[in-house]
């Protein structure tokens, strides 16, 4: 039997809410919504929509087992992936919209790292076990709000992040549910509960446990969140930040950053964020891609900028132009504002915005030579001609792009 679990709240049509209508979404209550079982939308979205922010997935739980959920989506062939079936989830494909399906769940064993589950029905028991009480918020087809933990609408509404009953106690059942805390406040940044957050602090040595990658992933969501910088000040403030970056954090550069880009109305990716926080050289850059297991070409963007912005020491439309040809548009702009928090360079605001407008606008300009062209030339095929070609291709850049095709060819002859 289902425990009872009161209606706390309907959303009717308020527009923050409006997704629920979607018809994929309909398709899917009307697939599980039988036979004595039911599904509800649960967690992100819910949450999102009662902050007014946007909403991307929709997770839902449900009282039937995953080979159940399988077996009717194959029946109304609807594409069903068993994305987790040991954790009892399936990913429903409607409409090449993807809706993560959990069956109602209850923790038998947990060290930490893994908890071993058991299926349930019960939405109280299911609610209990998750993390923060603004993620045990569930809503039916009908469009009515669940809170059984009683106080998860009133949590996410003043952007507090809560532990669901003892927070010592959740924090044992997974350990990653300390930078999880902190990438919820940097997420939402209003109000951080003080016995959650002393906990996380006693507990920061058992991350150590976990695998690198896992803490990397919570990382690089964590330090992209808008209040980024009060989440980090309060790590750091506990002594745990310089453990998981493997060096001295940048906290003042890095709130420069996210104030700047604000002003600017830009947001700083990830590479930009991490460089910022935490590479002044390119040694730095591969210590830190090490510790957290960063993909490649994060790492190489990061030794990328350390070396490059040392270089910078003013901005104008040239050199801006001159890093876009060489970067892309987006790391040029990312070089500047690296540059400027490393108070390498003082421009007004006003005006660089108005550069990075201009370069928004700019269309990159096509080098007018080639190979062939060196050849018909008279030149040998081999290393010297790519070589030479690369150095016709800086002084094209270093004139602006303004020098043409005829241009250098002479100045190609001339380097015989």
């Amino acid at each position: 039997m289902m425990s009872t679990v009161e209606s706390c709240a309907e959303v009717g049509e308020d527009p923050a809410f409006g997704w629920r209508h979607a018809p994929s979404l309909k398709t899917l209550f009307s697939l599980i919504n039988r036979d004595g079982e039911e599904v509800r939308v649960v967690g992100g979205a819910l949450r999102n929509s009662l902050l007014g922010a946007p909403v991307s997935d929709i997770d839902c739980a449900t009282t039937a087992d995953p080979t159940k959920v399988m077996h009717w989506a194959q029946e109304a062939n609807i594409r069903a992936l068993p994305t987790g079936l040991d954790h009892g989830t399936v990913t429903l494909i409607i409409d090449d919209r993807p809706f993560e399906v959990t069956t109602l769940r209850t923790d038998v064993e947990t060290n930490g790292r893994h908890a071993a589950v058991a299926f349930g029905r019960d939405w109280m028991k299911d609610a209990h076990r998750r993390d923060f009480t603004m993620n045990a918020i569930y809503m039916d087809a009908q469009g009515r709000l669940y809170d059984p933990v009683g106080r998860g609408i009133e949590d996410a509404r003043a952007r507090h992040v809560h532990f669901i009953g003892a927070a010592r106690k959740r924090i044992e059942e997974d350990y990653l549910r300390v930078l999880r805390f902190f990438r919820f406040f940097a997420q939402y940044g209003e109000r951080m509960e003080e016995e959650g957050y002393r906990a996380c602090i006693a507990a920061q040595a058992k991350l150590s446990g976990l695998s690198a990658e896992r803490v990397g992933a919570e990382m690089a969501k964590l330090i992209q969140g808008p209040y980024a910088a009060r989440a980090l000040d309060a790590m750091h403030q506990g002594g745990m930040l310089t453990g998981i970056l493997a060096s001295v954090p940048h906290l003042s550069r890095f709130r420069r950053l996210q104030t700047l880009a604000r002003a600017l109305y830009l947001k700083g990716d990830l590479t930009l964020l991490l460089t910022a926080l935490a590479v002044d050289v390119r040694e730095d850059g591969e210590r830190l891609a090490r510790k957290l297991r960063l993909p490649n070409r994060t790492r190489d963007a990061m030794k990328r900028m350390a070396q490059t912005v040392r270089t910078l020491r003013s901005v104008d439309e040239a050199l801006l132009q001159q890093l876009a040809y060489e970067h892309g548009k987006e790391t040029a702009c990312n070089l500047i504002l690296l540059a400027l928090v490393r108070r390498q360079i003082d421009p007004d605001l006003t005006e660089l915005s108005m550069l990075f407008r201009d370069l928004a606008l700019w269309s990159l300009p096509v080098f007018p030579l080639n190979g062939r062209d060196l050849i018909d030339c008279g030149m040998k095929p081999g290393p010297q001609l790519g070589e030479r070609l690369s150095a016709l291709e800086k002084a094209w850049v270093s004139s602006n792009f303004e020098l043409r095709k005829g241009q250098l060819l002479t100045l190609a002859k001339a380097m015989r």
